[in-house]
């Protein structure tokens, strides 16, 4: 990890119009980072949502029930308590008013994901943590370059996470990004990411002069992790920075192609596709749709998979449903009807922008011969 990775860091804070970006490797990492260090002794008491609060043990993190688990993790790892809410099946996205409804004496922050390049309404998620003064913590790892209201997602809340994995927005192999306006946060971040030392952090001589009895190359001042990217991970996200708003561009013109393809599909009620927030700009991640029943989409699916174009359920669909949530503390808040709807009728399939017209038109195809 040495001047490409700051070069990558410096490219993706520009390009987000934020202050800082810290590069660690994998998606995943990047939201074990951020709960610990808002777990963590050292966090500084700042924030937009003013919170004066580390994420202590027992206390509440609600998350959306339709995510990816390792948004979960490291809430629990971190020893707090993850509250689960319902999801719109429509948009796949986190339901702010389940949010408001969720919270309690115990809940110290929130965490939207901005599900499959689609987004969560975030100016009213960002007022309902402001008014309670609660962390906001925004899981953009399958929404990278994804705008609300002209402004790029992962930057309204108190942190972003992203993830650059290969079949991502943009891919560094494997890797990931932690990005906050707030300079305290994000020398704690530097800190945990490797070890705990004092290597990498912005004001490192100003630290270091406090303790002259130790060798400065090998000084901890805090616990951490070794979350650290390579060179070579960095310089394959250099290029790929580049390439973003192009290759968001082409996956909108794919969905908008599959819409109009599909539209009798979509009018008879066979199947609907995942639907926009309002205000916001989707970069399709996947083209993700909801069939009318689950016999139906089970059989979709063989139809697809047999026609050798690949599927995959939404994420995980209602994760109160796996079996690792009988042994974690969780609380469910509310009834998960539509995180239900998404895990029993959703799947999406790929949607990349290299695909070649006739890849894209195979995947007309194949669906219309299923329906006819």
């Amino acid at each position: 990890m040495a001047s490409q990775c700051a070069q990558f860091e410096e490219a993706f804070a520009a390009h987000l119009g934020v202050k800082n970006a810290i590069f660690v490797n994998s998606g995943s990492s990047a939201n074990l980072l951020a709960f610990f260090a808002l777990a963590n002794a050292e966090c500084p008491a700042v924030g937009i949502s003013g919170n004066n609060k580390r994420l202590r043990p027992g206390a509440e993190v609600i998350v959306p029930a339709v995510t990816w688990s390792t948004t979960i993790w490291p809430i629990v790892q971190a020893g707090c308590v993850p509250v689960l809410v319902d999801s719109d099946p429509e948009t796949l996205q986190m339901d702010f008013r389940s949010v408001e409804a969720a919270i309690s004496e115990r809940t110290a922050a929130i965490c939207p994901v901005h599900v499959l390049g689609n987004a969560v309404i975030m100016p009213s998620l960002l007022d309902i943590a402001r008014q309670n003064k609660l962390w906001l913590i925004e899981d953009t790892c399958e929404a990278l370059g994804t705008r609300q209201n002209g402004k790029m997602v992962g930057t309204f809340g108190d942190i972003g996470t992203f993830s650059f994995f290969f079949s991502h927005h943009i891919t560094t192999i494997e890797g990931g990004m932690v990005i906050t306006q707030d300079d305290d946060l994000a020398e704690l971040f530097r800190c945990m990411r490797a070890h705990g030392w004092t290597r990498h952090l912005r004001r490192r001589k100003e630290v270091e002069a406090q303790y002259p009895e130790i060798d400065p190359r090998f000084l901890f001042i805090n616990s951490g992790f070794n979350l650290r990217p390579t060179e070579l991970n960095a310089a394959f996200g250099i290029h790929q920075i580049k390439k973003l708003e192009g290759f968001n561009k082409r996956r909108q013109e794919i969905a908008k192609i599959w819409i109009n393809a599909f539209r009798s599909l979509i009018d008879n009620k066979s199947f609907v596709p995942m639907r926009t927030t309002p205000g916001t700009e989707s970069t399709w991640f996947g083209f993700p749709i909801l069939c009318e029943t689950r016999q139906l989409r089970d059989r979709l699916q063989r139809h697809l998979e047999t026609n050798g174009i690949e599927t995959r359920p939404i994420i995980c669909g209602n994760l109160a449903r796996q079996p690792a949530f009988k042994k974690i503390p969780h609380r469910i808040a509310g009834e998960l009807n539509g995180a239900d709807q998404v895990m029993d009728r959703g799947l999406f399939w790929g949607s990349h922008p290299l695909m070649s017209d006739a890849e894209i038109e195979h995947v007309i195809q194949t669906v219309k011969r299923f329906f006819q």
